[in-house]
């Protein structure tokens, strides 16, 4: 039963809007719903008003200009109207702006969500001696909790200052949308690899290419990797593997829409994301929800032991974890699963299992709801 409280998520980042700040805060707009008296979500006006009733989006929505000075004015202003503030839970979709906008518009119970990035300084200096030091742990003290993706996100926000109260919360997935195949797969002597993200450098789709070029020759002919998603290094990607060994074994698939990618993963056998980090990044893999989303389908997944991505996998049961820019080890990987296929099927079965157990958004939104007690 709902209790007498109410939520207000602010979030900047929402549908219609893309990505996964978007994607996350309407699953929780979604799922809070049995644990509060009403949900109301502060976000822009995208001027599509039917959108959230086709989505299955219920909520009171409070929209906000687009433009950003009118927009944060506005939204202070209703804040502030706000009567009865102490019985409102506040959940940021990020920490800047929608935290200091719930900070100044004199919320009280105030919760921030964290993932990853936004808490490096990378190679700039503003980022490193004001921005994160300085103005973010102003903000971040003042909130109730910075709940974060991971436990890796957890340990970027502690560095900011241990003072500040954090908690990790593994995402979740649509466990419905992303479904395995209903037809049982069977054992095969090809495999076929899946790599879904944006196409960066740090990504680490060159380990992987260099992966599979050093398989030997009866095994490497076995391999086919399908790459899905756009971004700047795509073109020097698409170079590299015009000059390999394995030039007609690579599918590029650009940019796959969200309501095709359990089609695109489904067609695939093993999962592949090797993302690398540095002390000087300005990206990281804060946690990897595409690990999630391959494992509901069914994919057994490889990932490396960067950021949150050993939140997402669990060794042995579904997938596996590597160091960082180790392709000889991929490549020893990739061996054994072809010797092997019935393993590519035994760890697809564990990691569906492990998703319906531990990463339905009801399991997230229940564990989110008892932090925020």
């Amino acid at each position: 039963m709902p209790n007498k409280r109410n939520l207000l998520i602010i979030a900047y980042d929402f549908p219609p809007s893309t990505g996964g700040v978007a994607r996350l805060c309407s699953e929780i707009t979604k799922g809070m719903h049995v644990f509060y008296n009403s949900v109301t979500v502060m976000t822009i006006d995208y001027g599509n008003e039917n959108f959230y009733d086709s989505n299955g989006i219920a909520a009171n929505f409070i929209k906000l200009p687009p433009k950003r000075l009118n927009c944060e004015l506005r939204a202070i202003k209703e804040l502030r109207k706000i009567k009865n503030k102490k019985n409102y839970d506040v959940l940021c979709g990020v920490w800047h702006p929608e935290a200091l906008l719930a900070v100044l518009g004199g919320m009280r119970h105030i919760y921030v969500l964290g993932h990853g990035t936004e808490f490096l300084s990378g190679t700039s200096k503003f980022r490193g001696k004001f921005w994160l030091p300085i103005y973010s742990k102003w903000i971040l003290k003042k909130v109730s909790k910075v709940i974060c993706n991971s436990k890796y996100t957890k340990s970027l926000v502690s560095k900011i200052s241990p003072k500040i109260k954090t908690e990790a919360l593994p995402l979740a997935v649509d466990h419905k949308f992303f479904s395995p195949k209903k037809e049982v797969k069977k054992e095969s002597k090809k495999i076929k690899i899946a790599t879904v993200s944006r196409i960066l450098k740090f990504k680490g789709h060159h380990t992987i290419l260099q992966a599979i070029e050093n398989l030997k020759v009866e095994f490497r002919d076995r391999v086919e990797w399908n790459i899905a998603g756009s971004g700047p290094y795509l073109k020097e990607l698409k170079e590299l593997v015009e000059n390999s060994a394995i030039k007609n074994q690579v599918n590029f698939h650009d940019f796959v829409p969200d309501k095709d990618l359990p089609d695109f993963y489904r067609s695939n056998d093993v999962f592949m994301l090797l993302t690398e980090e540095s002390d000087t990044a300005t990206y990281v893999e804060g946690f990897g929800l595409v690990f999630l989303e391959a494992q509901a389908c069914g994919l057994a997944v490889l990932g490396s032991k960067t950021g949150g991505i050993s939140d997402a996998i669990s060794e042995g049961d579904g997938g596996w974890l590597v160091e960082q820019k180790t392709p000889f080890l991929v490549t020893q990987k990739i061996e054994f699963l072809l010797k092997n296929p019935h393993v590519i099927l035994l760890e697809g079965a564990k990691a569906r299992k492990r998703i319906e157990q531990n990463y339905t958004w009801e399991v997230y939104c229940e564990k989110l709801f008892k932090l925020m007690k």
